[in-house]
């Protein structure tokens, strides 16, 4: 399935039209936007979405706690936490090979990615770092979100 066809059967899935534009589709989910890239060279799809601005005290145990996170992608399900040298922010990023997804699959690669995104955004916009430099206890996750909030951007 190339990368046009996967957007199109996954929008009709979820009963939304996707177009790839460009090698790249931008879905609004909730109040978050995730940008599908096609990365041509591998036949590969880039998944990607912002956390949050970065905290400006008391960073360190909040980047302890996404470094944890990373590992072995234990609290990231298969995804990657990194920061944008250019913007400051967080991201979240999962990158799958587009002869492993069909529409099935792939709904199944958003919704473990746009569930574990909303739970980053909840916690890099709730850190507090306590007075000792630890992060006060992150929010509960929120819950599950569902496709029915895809929209086009």
């Amino acid at each position: 399935m190339t990368f046009e066809e996967l957007i199109a059967a996954f929008g009709a899935k979820i009963g939304v039209a996707l177009v790839a534009d460009n090698e790249s589709c931008v879905v609004g989910v909730d109040d978050m936007t995730v940008t599908f890239l096609h990365l041509d060279e591998a036949d590969k799809i880039s998944i990607y979405g912002e956390i949050g601005e970065t905290p400006q005290d008391g960073i360190e145990e909040l980047l302890s706690t996404m470094l944890e996170a990373n590992h072995l992608f234990a609290g990231t399900a298969g995804a990657t936490l990194s920061r944008d040298k250019k913007t400051g922010r967080f991201c979240l990023c999962r990158v799958e090979p587009l002869a492993l997804l069909d529409a099935d699959s792939f709904a199944s690669v958003m919704e473990s990615f746009v569930n574990t995104l909303a739970v980053w955004r909840s916690i890099v916009a709730n850190y507090r770092p306590d007075e000792s430099g630890a992060a006060a206890p992150a929010a509960d996750p929120p819950p599950s979100t569902s496709f029915g909030g895809f929209l086009q951007v």
